[in-house]
């Protein structure tokens, strides 16, 4: 009960001070009220058109968690929920580790695939990275080994969706509390 205890708590504390998600400037500008009622049928209108890829294609795909992609060329970031990862050794469990992974996409697309396969994306990571904590792969001592975790989640992330589709991981956050 102490360590569901702990674990409630340090899930609080990191969703307290979690990264906030980027909005594109587009998407938070002042006048929305007015803005998304006239700009509704011209969103219609991209969409039977087949859309012109770009901007209109980031518009109608962009959920909160996708950053970036404002211009051409930027990079797109599909910001995932903080992963929590008990360590559990031959011992027992040892830690608890929040991962905050950041996800970068070649474009809005492949960030339209990650959400389409969201349950797939979270299965290959979770699978990936609790088995190596546990048994010592992905740590150096007691301490999260973020460059194997890096590495392992790029591919697992690879099979799941596509290697194609990932520029990169990014480590945003570590936090480990011991039991």
């Amino acid at each position: 009960m102490k360590k569901l205890a702990i674990l409630v708590v340090m899930l609080a504390a990191f969703a307290a001070t979690s990264i906030p998600h980027v909005v594109r400037a587009e998407e938070g500008a002042a006048p929305a009220k007015d803005a998304d009622k006239k700009e509704e049928p011209k969103k219609d209108s991209k969409k039977e058109e087949g859309g012109e890829g770009g901007e209109g294609e980031g518009k109608k795909k962009a959920p909160a968690d996708i950053s970036g992609g404002r211009f051409a060329g930027d990079p797109v970031y599909v910001h995932l929920d903080p992963m929590i990862l008990p360590v559990i050794t031959d011992t027992g469990a040892e830690q608890i580790v929040v991962l905050q992974i950041t996800i970068q996409v070649k474009d809005f697309d492949a960030a339209d695939i990650i959400h389409t396969n969201m349950p797939k994306v979270k299965d290959s990571l979770m699978r990936a990275l609790y088995g190596g904590l546990g048994n010592g792969d992905l740590r150096q001592g007691q301490l999260v080994d973020v460059t194997r975790v890096k590495s392992k989640a790029i591919k697992a992330l690879g099979v799941a969706v596509g290697a194609d589709n990932i520029r990169d991981v990014l480590i945003e956050a570590v936090a480990q509390r011991r039991l």
